[in-house]
């Protein structure tokens, strides 16, 4: 029997929504909290431990036995947890940023990026770090901001999950289950850079290898920022339909069918002033009307329009957690 790969030292859970701990193998699962001790025996290949929501709260230890295997979570927390995902804009580091304010050191903000299936894996993925000079620059810049300013709000431990891929489509991110003809669209007809000659634009790759594996975590939100490998005018006539999908499909995986979602807008880019980049655009906008608990923040306004990557994610980040 193992853990998933997220559960580590230093990690987040989130407060007041059932905390669950999972993983692979079939035998016994002890858990201790706070004293409590819960046990289960599972005859599956997958198992799955669910405790009663926990409150806001400082640093602990859980203790975990699989099949009598002894693991021990160290200096784990209850706080808010973001879930932040998408493309290249999402996976910018602050190593990349410019002009940004000096960042301010704080234990109560934590990361954790996902692991891609990749070979060129950045030295961040697949651990919890606490916020410190030794490793920021690894660090989602827009996840990283949207944290600090959260902070700001909320005086909680907050935990930035990443799961994200540059250059990847919105069909990469989704269970075959809901990839059905009438979303299918043949590749000679999606954008040209979609050609399938990487694996995270391929059908179903990013969510198997980044997404499933940190399901059903609970979160407080997660924030979807993609569309920029999906731009050309025949995908934009089903991308709405396809981010509905995604939205639903992904609330299904973590249990929780009211999860609250951001969507990020596209940025105006100067090199793309086209129908299938402004079509992208506005599918983002329509998805309010077809799922609930949904907000978009537009991000051209508070972005630079030259660059694919705007290099400052600070202004966006502010408008992110004002619609909170």
């Amino acid at each position: 029997m193992k853990l998933a790969d997220i559960f580590g030292d230093n990690m987040v859970f989130q407060a007041e929504k059932p905390f669950r701990i999972f993983g692979s193998g079939r035998g016994t699962v002890s858990v201790e909290l706070n004293g409590e001790v819960f046990v289960e025996t599972f005859d599956k290949d997958k198992w799955l431990v669910e405790l009663p929501p926990q409150p806001y709260g400082t640093p602990c230890d859980v203790f975990i036995t699989l099949n009598g295997e002894k693991h021990v979570l160290k200096n784990i927390v209850f706080g808010d947890v973001f879930l932040c995902a998408g493309q290249s804009n999402m996976q910018f580091t602050i190593a990349l940023e410019q002009d940004c304010a000096p960042i301010a050191y704080d234990e109560k903000i934590r990361y954790y990026a996902s692991p891609r299936g990749l070979e060129e894996c950045s030295p961040t993925l697949g651990a919890w770090y606490v916020l410190n000079a030794e490793n920021v620059d690894n660090w989602s810049a827009l996840g990283l901001h949207i944290a600090q300013e959260y902070r700001k709000k909320k005086d909680v431990y907050v935990g930035i999950v990443g799961s994200f891929q540059g250059a990847s489509v919105i069909r990469t991110w989704m269970p075959e289950r809901v990839l059905d003809e009438a979303v299918y669209l043949p590749p000679e007809e999606r954008k040209h850079v979609n050609v399938f000659n990487n694996d995270w634009k391929t059908d179903c790759f990013m969510y198997n290898k980044s997404f499933l594996p940190l399901a059903p975590y609970s979160f407080l939100r997660a924030i979807w920022y993609q569309g920029e490998s999906d731009t050309c005018v025949a995908e934009g006539a089903i991308y709405t339909e396809l981010l509905r999908r995604l939205i639903e499909s992904w609330r299904e995986d973590l249990m929780d069918a009211s999860l609250p979602f951001t969507v990020i807008e596209i940025c105006d880019y100067d090199s793309r002033n086209d129908d299938g980049w402004r079509i992208i655009q506005e599918c983002q906008q329509k998805i309010v009307n077809f799922t609930k608990n949904v907000n978009v923040v537009t991000s051209k306004d508070v972005c630079e329009h030259s660059n694919i990557h705007p290099a400052n994610k600070e202004g966006l980040a502010k408008k992110v957690v004002l619609t909170f």
